[in-house]
């Protein structure tokens, strides 16, 4: 039976996780309270005779033990291999609910299709429902334990109303197992070609349609098959079984809180007899496989699996009634003037419920963070040409190089030594006070193309 508990949630708060903390059926604390207690039993036992029934030489090798234990416990990558595990039979779940198969698509087209108000069209109408729910019927009886339980035989279906005496005689003499999944939609076929041939389906088109929908539900209903006969592989299934038992199998000694000094690691600040973080720990790791084992075969009967009774008593009821409906009957509607005939932009309406809370009205995230002024004054953008970027280097590097000149002439002035005035060129004196700012001008422009 399913677990429900989406309103629990339906607010944010405090009390909403305490509720959905608190409760039992499908929780975490129902799926690992046994072999937790079990576990905490071991560890107790454990505790108990290394602490009383142990002398010196037996705590030590115990004390050996446990730091092997503890030390080499790590290198197991239990978190990759139960996360990878639960992915993929999520997946499959997900893949699974989507194909249960609901009836409204195809009832919804045949009550559309077929005219008239005769008995032999309605017989048409609720022969091809009936056989469309025998269908899904067949299959979860093969794939579902509570279904099995509820049909065991094909009597118990000509008792609830799915089959009668001749059709469970064409099951019977029907070759193979699985022809019994085809049949009852080969039957609905057959309805809607004598439905055309008499009439009463408008075109090839709506025959073609109708075939369409039927084979949709078909093949929905036989993904299901499918999946039940090729499950996860049995060995990813055993390793991500096993190698959660045998992490707190080893944890057992590898979390024992040891009395001497030899090991700091295992020792601790106190000496704790509960482990208190290891216990929690066996609740996440081992609660996080009880989802994948919950979810792996979700037509079992664990508290969330699929409510595989609803769905076919919900899809039976609900396909009579919607095949079942007749011009001018309870499935028509009539067509009058709306409340807001003369009125070009209807104003919606709120119960007075909801009318004291505040309405949000949707805008855009930059309408909320920019502030814009009272006067906008819109001005043309001045870029700069790549080509005055290119004269504005060349014109430092002339100034660069001529400082340089200058640096080297001074030098040569310093030391008293002849210059050739023919090799640097002609030079005009110039004074320092012109050459410190044209030092410090190029050094602006170096600074700026840097930059």
């Amino acid at each position: 039976m399913t677990v429900s508990y989406t309103g629990t949630v339906g607010t944010a708060s405090l009390k909403a996780f305490l509720l959905t903390l608190f409760r039992w059926r499908g929780s975490v604390w129902k799926a690992v309270w046994m072999e937790l207690l079990v576990w905490s039993l071991a560890y107790a036992i454990l505790s108990l005779c290394y602490r009383l029934a142990m002398n010196k030489e037996q705590q030590d090798k115990f004390e050996d033990v446990c730091a092997l234990c503890y030390k080499y416990s790590e290198l197991i990558p239990l978190t990759f291999l139960l996360g990878f595990y639960v992915t993929q039979v999520i997946n499959r779940w997900q893949t699974m609910f989507s194909n249960l198969g609901w009836c409204d698509n195809y009832s919804l087209i045949v009550a559309s299709y077929f005219g008239g108000k005769d008995e032999r069209t309605r017989m048409m109408k609720r022969s091809i429902a009936r056989y469309m729910s025998l269908l899904q019927v067949l299959v979860y009886r093969d794939i579902s334990v509570r279904i099995r339980k509820r049909f065991p035989t094909l009597d118990s279906l000509i008792t609830a109303g799915f089959l009668n005496e001749n059709e469970k005689t064409t099951l019977d003499s029907s070759t193979g197992p699985h022809s019994r999944y085809y049949l009852p939609v080969m039957w609905s076929m057959k309805i809607i070609r004598t439905a055309r041939d008499e009439g009463r389906l408008p075109s090839d088109f709506a025959v073609s349609d109708l075939y369409k929908n039927l084979l949709e539900y078909w093949n929905k209903e036989f993904t299901l098959v499918l999946f039940d006969w090729v499950p996860l592989p049995l060995v990813y299934t055993q390793v991500a079984y096993v190698t959660v038992r045998v992490y707190f199998l080893i944890a057992l000694l590898g979390r024992q809180y040891i009395i001497s000094d030899r090991y700091d690691d295992l020792r601790g600040p106190l000496d704790a007899y509960v482990p208190i973080f290891t216990m929690a720990q066996f609740v996440f790791y081992v609660g996080w496989l009880r989802v994948a084992e919950a979810l792996l075969n979700p037509f079992g009967e664990d508290d969330d699996d699929f409510e595989c009774n609803w769905v076919i008593d919900r899809n039976f009821g609900t396909s009579m009634k919607i095949v079942d409906s007749t011009e001018g009957g309870e499935g028509e509607a009539r067509m009058v003037k709306d409340q807001f005939w003369d009125v070009s932009s209807p104003i919606p309406m709120y119960s007075s419920l909801f009318v004291p809370e505040k309405k949000a009205d949707p805008q855009g995230s930059a309408v909320a963070e920019v502030k814009v002024p009272k006067e906008v004054i819109m001005v043309p953008r001045m870029d700069i040409p790549r080509e005055a970027n290119s004269r504005r280097k060349s014109i430092s590097m002339v100034l660069s190089n001529t400082l340089s000149r200058f640096r080297s002439l001074s030098n040569l002035n310093s030391s008293n030594t002849p210059i050739d005035v023919e090799a640097i060129g002609r030079v005009t004196p110039i004074p320092s006070s012109n050459i410190s700012r044209g030092q410090r001008s190029i050094s602006e422009c170096e600074q700026r193309n840097g930059k």
